[in-house]
């Protein structure tokens, strides 16, 4: 059986991620598909729009064949790191051979260059984005800005332009600094810009849904996502638990935030040269989650770097944490769902994977320990952390329970 992996969030599966499979399984030959899906919590640092559980169940009847969950502690940092968990269960699995990841242009070569070059770690570039930083630059707009000093081709120039590449151009930067034997491919996009709340005929940019979703509008989502995503989803509306409501974060936050010190704050990942101060002050000064994100924004940093760090905060995922857990990488391969070919799939996996495969949570953890120095436990502990969490914000109190991803099985199709 030939295996192609794909890394998505499918937040919520929309007709560009079935374009995406469809298209991937095609170029190439492959007759199956593994899925590196996030939890509960995206890259971008907020609550996904609907649980995990039925993002998994829209992706399975949509044809993905088995899906595996981004740790926590990958999924919700920087484009690097989540690349890098990714990646590297990808690798874990043995089984597959590439990758398929959305671009701009759907051209390899332009981003190949770009991420050989940030491999290079060429001092003179990094001098030049620090100077930009200081400068009010957020990073990513600095790093933007200080390639095109370094690259003169246009069509280099145009990737570098778009922030849907940065994802696809780390993650073959880590296949290229781990040296993994996995060939990056990419596909042209189909979808808007994936900020973009415009609709364009059958493909609409996540954003767009999403805004749907939460302003209850989820009939308008009929001709925009698959005919089974939109009755999972209708299902998920008539039951009362979408859409999730962010801003029930804000009592927690606030709380862990003002029982902080600046001091404290530098521990965390990105906090630091006075950022920790902005942090404390915005929460004494903000009543709702809207108003703590504009009190900490500032031109050198990105609202979804914010975003991250709170939840980083949320969790006491402090700077040590992450270095601890990334010199072990991912520590086990949790599959969340599976069809028919995946359950052959999940045989293999059995055979053939470097890591872990967990099907039970209860087979390797009976309770939750953040300070476990054994990475499944403390990994899987941080996962079960995010999902009592979670399901705090869900408008209907009974779906409030903690700890429920003990008693929740594999979804099958």
């Amino acid at each position: 059986m030939k295996i192609t992996g794909l890394i998505t969030e499918y937040n919520p599966f929309h007709y560009g991620h079935l374009y995406h499979y469809k298209k991937s399984k095609k170029i190439t030959n492959s007759n199956a598909a593994i899925c590196i899906m996030n939890g509960n919590f995206t890259q971008r640092g907020l609550p996904a729009i609907t649980d995990k559980w039925s993002r998994a169940k829209m992706a399975l009847k949509a044809g993905i064949d088995i899906i595996i969950e981004l740790p926590l502690v990958y999924g919700i940092r920087s484009a690097h790191f989540f690349a890098e968990g990714a990646i590297k269960l990808l690798a874990a699995t043995n089984l597959v051979d590439d990758f398929v990841f959305g671009s701009e242009s759907g051209k390899i070569e332009p981003l190949l260059k770009i991420a050989k070059f940030l491999n290079d770690n060429n001092k003179e570039f990094e001098n030049e984005i620090k100077n930009l930083i200081k400068n009010g630059y957020s990073y990513p707009a600095a790093r933007e800005k200080a390639l095109k000093k370094f690259f003169k081709e246009k069509e280099i120039i145009s990737e570098i332009k778009s922030p849907n590449n940065i994802l696809g151009i780390e993650y073959i930067r880590v296949v290229l600094e781990n040296n993994i034997d996995i060939k990056p491919l990419t596909i042209k996009r189909t979808s808007n810009n994936y900020h973009s709340t415009k609709i364009n005929g059958e493909f609409a940019s996540g954003s767009a849904l999403r805004r749907l979703i939460n302003n209850n509008e989820i009939e308008k989502l009929k001709n925009l996502v698959p005919k089974t995503s939109f009755r999972i989803l209708k299902d998920e509306l008539n039951n009362n638990k979408i859409p999730v409501n962010k801003n029930r974060l804000t009592y927690s936050l606030l709380t862990k935030l003002r029982m902080s010190s600046p001091e404290k704050l530098k521990n965390y990942a990105e906090i630091n040269n006075g950022l920790e101060n902005r942090f404390f002050n915005a929460s004494l000064k903000s009543g709702n989650y809207k108003e703590l994100i504009e009190n900490i924004n500032t031109k050198s940093i990105t609202q979804n770097r914010v975003q991250r760090n709170l939840l980083h905060i949320l969790f006491n995922l402090t700077e040590k944490e992450f270095n601890n857990i990334d010199q072990n990488g991912p520590a086990y391969l949790r599959v969340l769902a599976f069809n028919e070919k995946g359950e052959k799939i999940l045989a293999s996996l059995n055979k053939k994977a470097d890591l872990p495969l967990i099907t039970k949570i209860s087979n390797h953890l009976k309770e939750i320990n953040l300070d476990s120095t054994n990475p499944v436990i403390k990994q899987l502990s941080y996962e079960i952390l995010a999902d009592d969490i979670y399901s705090l914000l869900y408008k209907d109190p009974k779906y409030r329970k903690g700890r429920q991803d003990f008693y929740q099985k594999i979804i099958r199709n």
